[in-house]
This record gives structure tokens, C-alpha cells and sequence, in this order.
């Protein structure tokens, strides 16, 4: 049985004039009001993010979280992973894997 591959989001401006270096600066400058971007791997090569878009009831302003990742498979498996699970207190599982390409 295959599955078929879904198309991924792709960011690649976000309209600010910095040469952006790794793509945890990139991240961070595109989503600059999340609650956290980390890498969850190491190395500085993780052009994906699985964002997770979902508002907790409990806190106001933005409330979204970034991880980045190496691979679109590792990617995601974690979102299989917070999709089952649940992100934290009021998950409404609205998560999304994105490929990040930054201009060079």
C-alpha cells in the first residue's frame, strides 16, 4: 500500500531585510511572537517546522510553538505524535509541518 504525499507549505520570505544564517533565526523571524522555536535536533541543517497553532483558554496572545526538524519524515512523525497525543492543555490539534528555504 502507498500513501500519497502531501503537499507541504513552503515559507520563503517573510519580508524582512536580514541574511538570515541558520534556520533557527529564520524561524524565529518569521513566527518572532511564538512562544518558543527550538530545534530538536542537532545541527544547524532543520529546514522543517511543525508548527503548532492550537490556543489554550488559559492564555491570551499568540500561542504558537515551533519545532524544527532535519527531515520531512521526523517532522512528521512528531506531528503524528502531538496529533494522537495532544500538544498540551487545550490541544485542538491544529498542527502543520512547513518547509522552510531560506534566500541566499
Amino acid at each position: 500500500m502507498t500513501t500519497a504525499i502531501r503537499p507541504l507549505k513552503i515559507y520563503r520570505r517573510h519580508y524582512c531585510e536580514r541574511q538570515h544564517r541558520t534556520y533557527t533565526a529564520f524561524a524565529r523571524c518569521v513566527w518572532r511572537t511564538a512562544i518558543w522555536v527550538r530545534a530538536f535536533e542537532p545541527g544547524d541543517d532543520l529546514p522543517y517546522a511543525l508548527v503548532s497553532n492550537c490556543r489554550k483558554p488559559y492564555l491570551t496572545g499568540d500561542q504558537r510553538t515551533v519545532s524544527l526538524w532535519s527531515s520531512r519524515e521526523n517532522a512528521e512523525r512528531q506531528e503524528e505524535w502531538i496529533n494522537r497525543f495532544g500538544c498540551g492543555g487545550g490541544c485542538y490539534r491544529v498542527h502543520e509541518v512547513i518547509r522552510l528555504e531560506m534566500e541566499l
